[in-house]
């Protein structure tokens, strides 16, 4: 995926910089990883996988982005059933809220 092309994701401009051309979008990060680096765990500062999406990601101009991890994959089997369940509800969470919002959007009968 290329993601940051000049003149079609962002702008530049030597008087404002560089400018996200990608505005009014929503995103969504799906990060599967073996270990976990939430919150709490002490591994915070080694998510390079959502700080990284959501720095390209905002430098184009997408500041809506919903992340969902599935963490971690390397457990018992029992922990990382719970895990993959864990995230498909957010994915489907995430899903029902765009739909929403969406047709809010597109209702012309209201």
């Amino acid at each position: 995926m290329r993601s940051s092309s000049p003149g079609l994701t962002f702008s530049f401009n030597p008087a404002e910089g560089y400018k996200g051309l990608v505005t009014n979008k929503k995103a969504v990060g799906v990060y599967a990883r073996g270990g976990a680096y939430g919150p709490g765990t002490g591994a915070e500062s080694y998510d390079l996988q959502s700080k990284t999406l959501g720095g390209v990601l905002g430098f184009i101009g997408v500041t809506d982005l919903t992340s969902i991890f599935v963490e971690p994959t390397l457990a018992a089997p029992a922990e990382t059933e719970a895990t993959i369940t864990k995230a498909k509800e957010g994915a489907v969470s995430t899903a029902r809220s765009w739909a929403i919002t969406a047709a809010e959007r597109t209702d012309v009968s209201a």
